[in-house]
């Protein structure tokens, strides 16, 4: 008996143990910036990770701030870049004649698959203030050209950063803007130009990690494919009606 409760109690920790393994860290994510893998302060800020609806993912470019590359001390005990040049009062415009990248902020370009759409929900990132003269503000926006080539955008407006020297993590929600998120097949093929803006205080250094737009993608149905789950579902419904009969 106790051979067999041992045996129970060994199968049941392995399976929880696979469970475990199979959790997926990206289940959720879009597009992933973190420095871990970045060899010198010089050099690009690639993308970590994009999901499958992901075509392409520009690299997280600079406009008027200036980079270096922190070697511990991170999040994670690891790498993180440290930004400095912000703006000492708010000076941002969403009014855009294209998806060019505004003066004083970080952005990268996102692509969604022309087979594919995905849907927005927030953009996350860990930060750190490590003196007073830190930028003590910061949003998160997305530009995007509609139908007939009018930028959108959706913001998350102002958040206040407030603490100093620890590591904090945020997340941005997406509230207001000039339009919804393009979705369903209106987002196939779509580019999101992903900008990130900080000010206050004395403009003064801000420590980043971990960026990452988070969302949900799927591939669009194939014609054929959608017809046939109609056809399908048309003939499971007259099967249902024949034995009500």
């Amino acid at each position: 008996m106790k051979k067999i409760l041992f045996a129970l109690v060994a199968a049941a920790t392995l399976s929880g143990a696979a469970s475990a393994q199979v959790i997926d860290p990206y289940a959720n994510v879009l597009a992933f910036f973190d420095f871990n893998n970045v060899p010198s302060a010089s050099s690009p800020n690639t993308v970590t990770y994009c999901a499958p609806c992901i075509n392409a993912v520009t690299d997280l470019s600079l406009n008027g701030i200036s980079q270096s590359l922190h070697a511990f001390g991170g999040p994670d005990g690891s790498k993180f870049r440290c930004f400095a040049g912000w703006d000492k009062n708010y000076d941002y415009s969403f009014i855009r004649p294209d998806l060019s990248q505004a003066v004083d902020t970080l952005a990268f370009d996102m692509i969604v698959d022309p087979q594919a759409t995905a849907l927005i929900s927030s953009l996350s990132l860990d930060w750190k203030r490590p003196s007073v003269n830190s930028v003590n503000s910061i949003q998160a926006s997305i530009f995007w050209e509609d139908s007939a080539g009018n930028v959108q955008y959706r913001t998350s407006g102002a958040v206040s950063l407030a603490n100093i020297g620890s590591w904090n993590h945020l997340d941005m929600q997406f509230n207001s803007g000039s339009s919804a998120f393009p979705s369903n097949p209106l987002g196939a093929g779509e580019t999101f130009h992903v900008e990130l803006y900080a000010w206050g205080a004395e403009g003064s250094t801000l420590y980043l990690d971990n960026i990452s737009v988070n969302g949900q993608c799927a591939p669009i149905p194939e014609p054929t494919g959608a017809l046939l789950l109609g056809a399908a579902g048309m003939m499971m419904l007259l099967r249902r009606r024949n034995r009500q009969r």
